[in-house]
């Protein structure tokens, strides 16, 4: 657990901002003060604190108290009020982005993680089979469960920007030219495209206008690409969305990743062609069949109506067809269906992510807010 000390006077405001940051850090305990003397109690007690967020009066007040303390960073209301004495962050803006401010600030030694940072590839070898839903749906549902997630879309033609808006079309063909040109320039990159997404609590890159960058993608690159995200020490997920394909960076993809969801539907057509792909690339995933679950994708419980010819006698799990969705354009309406939550939360724990037991318990209770903030000291 991480220690990290919130000195903000004002009472509902640092309410706010320590529940949040329990919510999306579960492995940080947080203790939030409002006044002087009862911080300055708390660091006299000689605990241990990895990370104080204070305003700069708070701070100042310290002096004397805070040589110990890990790392300091300085809530402003404006730019230059901390006087060079500490790294500065805005107070007045998103949560999110406050968050998002603190972990490019203190590095990923102070950022909790799991066990490394795993990959989760879902994939189909035809589309229509609602894999962007499915993905989208298992990254919230990642996030409610405290795990710091990033969603990667890989498809040629990438249709998120209908549910996230326009952004900048060319992070990605950025991204991967500054990796192989300057790669001393990449990470700084990375943290000026990524885009969060407060109702999946995962960060993107932005949608292409064009399919060129996803075209050329190669299996060196994609390597290169998932290994610069996992380095940062910002994630415990990456999901990855590519477009259906038999390609080479493809079977790549499936053999980085840690778990794959591939996605059938109970369609004669979509079984054979995952079939088929399935004795193609035998020999790649020999000894590393454990990895793929054979998810059927728009189903119902009423059983198959064709022969299931993929491993098992039966699909892994079920996800149930939502014919509402057809005409829908906002993220939070895919992520409202009862039913289908349900279906993706059993595929989550059927995933068996590292970092499961007590701390994927407090990850989880984190997550729902069953931790709750005291705060101390108000005036």
């Amino acid at each position: 657990m991480k220690r990290v000390v919130l000195a903000i006077s004002q009472r509902e405001y640092v309410a706010k901002l320590a529940e949040y940051l329990r919510e999306e850090e579960p492995t940080w305990e947080v203790a939030a003060y409002t006044h002087d003397s009862a911080l300055r109690r708390e660091l006299l007690d000689n605990r241990s604190v990895d990370l104080l967020i204070g305003q700069p009066d708070f701070l100042r007040a310290m002096v004397g108290e805070i040589s110990k303390v890990g790392t300091i960073l300085a809530l402003v209301e404006e730019k230059g009020a901390a006087k060079g004495q500490w790294t500065e962050i805005m107070q007045y803006q998103p949560l999110p982005l406050i968050l998002s401010n603190i972990r490019d600030d203190v590095g990923p030694s102070a950022v909790s993680a799991i066990s490394g940072c795993q990959i989760v590839t879902m994939y189909s070898p035809s589309g229509g089979t609602g894999k962007t839903t499915a993905g989208l749906n298992l990254v919230r549902q990642a996030g409610e469960r405290g795990l710091r997630t990033f969603y990667l879309n890989l498809e040629a033609l990438n249709a998120t920007s209908l549910l996230f808006g326009k952004g900048e079309p060319d992070s990605l063909s950025r991204l991967l030219y500054a990796m192989q040109t300057y790669p001393e320039q990449w990470e700084p990159l990375l943290k000026q495209l990524c885009r969060h997404q407060p109702q999946l609590r995962a960060d993107y890159l932005d949608a292409p206008d064009h399919p060129g960058e996803r075209l050329a993608l190669t299996s060196e690159l994609l390597k290169m690409l998932l290994d610069k995200i996992r380095e940062t020490g910002r994630y415990d997920l990456i999901v990855v969305d590519p477009d259906s394909g038999a390609g080479e960076w493809h079977c790549s993809l499936l053999q980085m990743s840690d778990k794959v969801i591939w996605l059938v539907l109970d369609d004669a057509q979509s079984l054979m062609k995952s079939e088929k792909l399935l004795r193609y690339w035998q020999e790649p995933f020999n000894g590393r069949m454990h990895k793929l679950s054979f998810v059927l994708s728009k189903g119902n419980t009423n059983g198959l109506l064709n022969h299931w010819p993929l491993p098992g006698s039966s699909p892994a799990f079920i996800l149930p067809y939502i014919p509402q969705w057809k005409a829908i354009d906002q993220p939070g309406r895919l992520l409202a269906s009862p039913a289908y939550s349900g279906a993706i939360d059993q595929l989550l724990n059927g995933l068996e992510l590292e970092g499961g037991g007590s701390n994927d318990r407090r990850r989880r209770e984190g997550a729902h807010g069953i931790q709750r903030t005291h705060v101390r000291g108000a005036v």
